[in-house]
């Protein structure tokens, strides 16, 4: 006869099986096991002492990574490479396109370049640090053609101690020995000037210059008061001049400020005659032309008739004859005139007068 399973403990043990799965997921799930890295490689040409690997990659304090492994490249000049695992879910706010082409972008165009820094003074222990370094150049070495490069800068101790090689070299060219030299020929040659008869003399002169400086000090002392005085009484009499002198520029600005409006007006006035200056030139033009065109008209009319009044032309001629005509029947018409002032009835019996009428 067989066994019958018991519920209870195939319900116990599908229960703890569960219970182990999500152990296993919250535990790998903590180490990182199951998250997605992007994985990048670091190349630095001086010392990395002190860096170890599961050193932090940190931005601006953030943790955004680790270092996973150091390897020296033989035959690169001693170049170190260091290879580190970025973790997306530390770059939040990411644009489209992901993490990766993000970070490219802010290498190409923010300047985005890793540099090792000291994590504490003490221990020398140092972590990847990911710095926003616009104007520096892309720095890269392309020796591992499958994992993605990031560009690296000196560290600022590497920098200044850069400096202070170039600064010992060029201190290291000075003649230090002939600069010695030459100073201690400048000292001795200054003692002697000072420990000469001509610089004694000079100065026991110059004490007797400080002397006499002293007595000049002591007597022009002694005139301050008295100069300070007429200085006073000077001023005194300066003060009415000054105050007559300010009134007087008072006055001008008066005199200045009632001229102004006159001035203003001129202006104006100027203004209105610039305006206006240009329609009466062009007017008087006008007219000049007109009367220049009249004139010429009336040149022509008045030679027409000279010509058609010429003696030697046909109507000259005819109204020669026509004048003619007139004057003697002018000189008629005077005769008639005359002759009926002195027969006054001839108008009615004509010439011939009856006989008994004769007189």
């Amino acid at each position: 006869m067989s066994t019958r399973a018991n519920p209870t403990v195939i319900g116990a043990f599908v229960v703890g099986a569960i219970a182990l799965l999500l152990a296993a997921l919250v535990f790998w799930g903590g180490t990182g096991f199951l998250r997605k890295k992007l994985d990048y490689v670091l190349f630095f040409d001086a010392s990395v002492v002190g860096l170890n690997k599961g050193a932090p990659v940190l931005a601006r304090g953030v943790k955004v990574g680790e270092v996973t492994d150091v390897q020296l490249r033989w035959g690169q000049k001693g170049v170190v490479g260091v290879y580190v695992a970025l973790e997306p879910s530390s770059l939040k706010g990411i644009a489209e396109g992901g993490p990766r082409e993000a970070i490219e972008r802010a290498v190409r165009e923010g300047g985005l370049r890793a540099q090792l820094h000291t994590q504490s003074f003490v221990t020398g222990v140092l972590y990847v640090g990911l710095n926003i370094r616009p104007g520096t150049p892309i720095v890269l070495y392309g020796l591992d053609p499958h994992v993605a490069e990031l560009p690296t800068v000196p560290t600022d101790l590497e920098v200044w101690t850069a400096k202070l090689e170039r600064f010992a070299e060029k201190i290291e060219k000075i003649p230090l020995d002939q600069i010695t030299e030459t100073t201690g020929t400048i000292l001795q040659g200054v003692k002697r000037i000072v420990e000469s008869k001509e610089t004694q003399e000079l100065i026991r002169n110059g004490n007797a210059a400080i002397v006499d400086a002293q007595k000049l000090v002591r007597r022009l002392d002694a005139q301050v008061d008295p100069l300070a005085t007429r200085l006073k009484g000077t001023l005194a009499r300066v003060d009415p001049v000054a105050t007559e002198a300010e009134a007087t520029l008072k006055a001008a600005q008066g005199a200045i400020a009632d001229i102004r409006p006159v001035i203003d007006n001129l202006r104006s006035l100027a203004a209105k005659l610039d305006a206006e200056a240009d329609p009466l030139l062009t007017s008087i033009r006008k007219t000049s032309d007109t009367a220049r065109a009249t004139l010429d008209r009336a040149q022509v009319t008045l030679g027409g008739v000279d010509r058609t009044l010429d003696q030697d032309s046909p109507l000259g001629l005819e109204l020669y004859d026509m004048m003619r005509e007139l004057r003697e029947a002018a000189n008629s018409l005077r005769s008639l005139a005359d002759y009926l002032e002195r027969v006054p009835d001839a108008a009615i019996y004509g010439v011939r007068r009856p006989n008994g009428d004769e007189k």
